[in-house]
């Protein structure tokens, strides 16, 4: 795990791997605690950064890999950013599911962002530097 300076009071790089997940997920808590919010908003930044993380490796990358994730926090701002293809999940990503529609007759994908949206006040993101970089805003 490396630091990287840009104006993020807390960030740190992790290996894109699975076996990374729970490190970056506590690592987050602990700056996010640190940062004084609460249980219930630490719990939902978890959920979020546990579906970055694991669609990242594993849509992003194809799986563990050689490549880096980064998660940061400012105040009540999670912020993660990878070195995966350029992919704007706000805008590529797929439709999210239709509550009318039996879950037999679902699509697959689209939930993950659907809970992003719904636990974060505000969702962004940009592609920078080689790097998909998505900021939420935490409630």
């Amino acid at each position: 795990m490396d630091g990287k300076e840009t104006g993020i009071a807390h960030l740190l790089r992790f290996p894109a791997r699975l076996d990374a997940v729970s490190g970056a997920m506590s690592f987050a808590a602990m700056a996010l605690q640190q940062a004084g919010l609460g249980p219930g908003v630490v719990a939902r930044a978890e959920l979020m950064l546990e579906e970055l993380l694991r669609n990242s490796i594993l849509h992003g990358h194809g799986g563990d890999s050689a490549h880096s994730v980064w998660v940061g926090v400012a105040g009540a701002l999670l912020v993660y950013e990878d070195e995966a293809a350029p992919f704007n999940p706000l805008t590529q990503g797929p439709p999210p599911p239709d509550p009318a529609r039996p879950i037999e007759e679902q699509a697959v994908g689209g939930v993950g962002l659907l809970l992003i949206r719904q636990l974060g006040s505000a969702v962004a993101y940009r592609h920078h530097e080689g790097r998909n970089r998505i900021e939420i805003a935490l409630q």
